[in-house]
């Protein structure tokens, strides 16, 4: 009972987000974020997550790009949950304010959020580990899901 109330407060909280209407811009927005090294790692309804492992100052960060239709903006940060059937990792933004960046020519938002990892943590991301992710702002949900390829 608890796994189906789980997944009826995700769609719930999910319609506070505009679903993505794909086009052939889409395609073109990915293009621009692979030439920075960034690849789609997954996808849902209400927009696409792109990330990398980075570092920065000698600290290991989880660079992360989410694409949609909504216009993100918090001040009290963001978290990434990633999982599978036997592992879960939660990650909390490395800043509280967060604000995408809104382009009125393709209706579509990016917003830039950074996560710090631990090596151990960097690891998972070298192969696909996880399934799914739950993406959290203002207490509002989007479950991605993981593409492997």
């Amino acid at each position: 009972m608890g796994f189906f109330k789980k997944i009826d407060k995700v769609f719930k909280a999910s319609e506070s987000f505009n679903l993505m209407e794909r086009t052939e811009v889409d395609l073109q927005i990915e293009e621009n974020i692979k030439t920075v090294g960034i690849n789609k790692f997954a996808t849902s309804n209400y927009g696409d997550l792109y990330l990398r492992v980075n570092e920065l100052g000698g600290f290991l960060i989880l660079e992360t790009i989410i694409v949609s239709a909504t216009d993100l903006k918090s001040k009290k940060g963001s978290s990434l949950t990633f999982s599978n059937e036997n592992v879960t990792l939660k990650l909390a933004s490395d800043e509280n304010k967060i604000e995408s960046d809104f382009s009125k020519s393709v209706n579509k938002s990016v917003t830039k959020i950074d996560y710090n990892i631990t090596a151990e943590e960097a690891e998972n991301f070298k192969e696909p580990t996880y399934n799914e992710v739950l993406f959290k702002i203002n207490g509002n949900e989007i479950l991605f899901s993981v593409i492997n390829e």
